[in-house]
């Protein structure tokens, strides 16, 4: 169809496409876009892991008289170790599933509502199991790798050094 659309209307700057190259021409454009999606997504987990980092640190010098007193009644820094990463584990653990239907949510504004108030159309909104359970592993894992510098300058200090903290 293509070629004969062109030989009626030689030497025409006509710019003539099949359904084939148009949506072939679509899907690498929507690819482009979702590969700047990716980007983002990781500058933002990134943010996201480093405001994790300095709440718990800031968390952790406020607790320091209470981790002191701990190890003076006898817990090791092993066992404050634990008791720090089961913390932060806990409420990276609940920010997930939180997060859970808030996500869904916002999914659902921009799908429904931004989409078709910005572009003219909508996207289906497909549930994905896998996703929410990577997003809630995502979240448990920052947690707990950012609550391991703060367990480890907490298990380094003298519970004399700490008790005199105020």
């Amino acid at each position: 169809m293509v070629s004969q659309i062109r030989e009626q209307f030689p030497g025409m700057a006509l710019m003539v496409r099949s359904n084939r190259t148009l949506r072939e021409s679509s899907v690498a454009i929507l690819d482009r876009t979702f590969a700047v999606t990716n980007v983002l997504q990781l500058l933002a987990t990134i943010v996201a892991f480093v405001g994790i980092l300095a709440a718990l640190t800031a968390m952790q010098l406020e607790r320091l008289r209470e981790f002191g007193m701990l190890r003076a009644i006898g817990l090791d820094p092993r066992q404050l170790w634990q008791l720090v990463l089961s913390e932060t584990g806990l409420m990276g653990l609940v920010a997930g599933v939180i997060a859970i239907p808030l996500g869904t949510f916002m999914a659902m504004a921009l799908i429904f509502v931004i989409n078709r108030i910005s572009f003219g159309w909508t996207l289906q909104f497909a549930w994905q199991p896998a996703i929410y359970g990577q997003a809630v592993l995502t979240a448990l894992l920052a947690a707990l790798l950012a609550g391991v510098l703060p367990a480890w300058r907490i298990a380094r200090v003298p519970p004399a050094f700490a008790l005199r903290e105020e």
